[in-house]
């Protein structure tokens, strides 16, 4: 009988430790949320202008506009930017399939049948991407181009320009160059007018 009291005694024990033991686990769980990436909003027909002293020097658009919470925004639809003038008059277009903006490098990506077209000197930049930096005025790319003039067609991979589009810098390229007279002192020299890589 003493051995059945004990048995039972022990028995219990084990039990409310057991139990005890399984409630303190199951308040250790703590529930896994998953964290929300998506956007935080979205905008319809977006128009954003940057401008300088007063007058618009830039026009981005785009249909439409999705904003994350570290501030970046991805731009799903075609983006479309114009550049203008001191007298606001517009002298260069770009455009693309879509695009994005990273907050925190200050970087627009045109992604996806890049068209950019400086009116004035009537030349063109065709790519599948192109970062634009409007704190630094510049665009540029990694990848394959082609840029064509009124007297060139260029292709290669990677280039840098101004924003304007009226100096830019290619890295691996191949074409047909137009060349300025050389000038010389002797009469020996001859001014060459094109050269092909």
């Amino acid at each position: 009988m003493i051995n059945s009291i004990k048995y039972i005694v022990e028995f219990t024990c084990l039990l409310v430790i057991t139990f005890f033991l399984t409630s303190c686990e199951e308040k250790k769980k703590v529930e896994v949320t998953n964290k929300y990436n998506g956007p935080l909003m979205s905008t319809e027909n977006l128009n954003v202008m940057y401008s300088d002293s007063g007058r618009t020097t830039v026009k981005l658009t785009t249909a439409r506009q999705l904003k994350f919470q570290n501030e970046d925004e991805v731009y799903p639809k075609a983006v479309y930017v114009t550049f203008y003038d001191k007298n606001g008059v517009e002298y260069s277009s770009l455009r693309g399939d879509s695009g994005r903006y990273e907050k925190s490098n200050g970087l627009y990506k045109v992604m996806g049948n890049v068209f950019f077209f400086n009116r004035l000197q009537q030349q063109s930049l065709a790519t599948d991407l192109l970062n634009w930096s409007p704190l630094r005025k510049k665009v540029y790319t990694d990848r394959k181009f082609i840029i064509k003039t009124p007297k060139e067609e260029l292709h290669g991979i990677g280039m840098d320009a101004d924003q304007d589009f009226t100096h830019y810098t290619m890295r691996k390229t191949k074409g047909t160059f137009a060349v300025d007279s050389l000038n010389s002192q002797t009469d020996d020299d001859i001014a060459t007018d094109t050269t092909s890589y």
